[in-house]
């Protein structure tokens, strides 16, 4: 009896951890869609006019850094339209868009100064939560 009792408890824990899993994974899942929605749902070059005008107005840019940072987001906007149209079933979207910020941000480091970067990441971290375009 105790047996049983005991084997009902693992095999509900079990299955409530697998349910967690699984619920993880889909909300993950669904956060992507999202993504891919949004970027899919607006030009590049729009989205890419926006984020330039928000570091201009925010980071005090210079004219050289102006134009180094809009040619920046232009291509960027439009490889994460590439990215988020891609149908390819073996593309790990999630892990690709992480990839594609941390390339651009690299390059953002060429660009700005270190209080510069700082702020933007402070900056683009709220950006990211009201547009989710970047």
């Amino acid at each position: 009896m105790k047996k049983t009792i005991l084997l009902i408890g693992i095999l509900a824990v079990s299955g409530l951890t697998a349910c967690s899993e699984y619920q993880s994974v889909r909300h993950e899942k669904m956060k992507e869609r999202a993504i891919e929605n949004t970027i899919n749902a607006t030009d590049p070059s729009d989205r890419a006019d926006i984020i330039t005008a928000k570091m201009v107005e925010t980071l005090s840019l210079n004219e050289a850094q102006r134009v180094k940072a809009a040619t920046l987001n232009q291509d960027f906007s439009v490889r994460y339209n590439i990215l988020a149209a891609s149908t390819n079933p073996k593309t790990d979207k999630r892990a690709e868009f992480i990839k594609l910020t941390q390339e651009k941000d690299t390059e953002l480091k060429k660009i700005l100064n270190n209080a510069q970067i700082t702020k933007w990441h402070e900056i683009s971290a709220e950006f990211w939560k009201e547009y989710r375009i970047m």
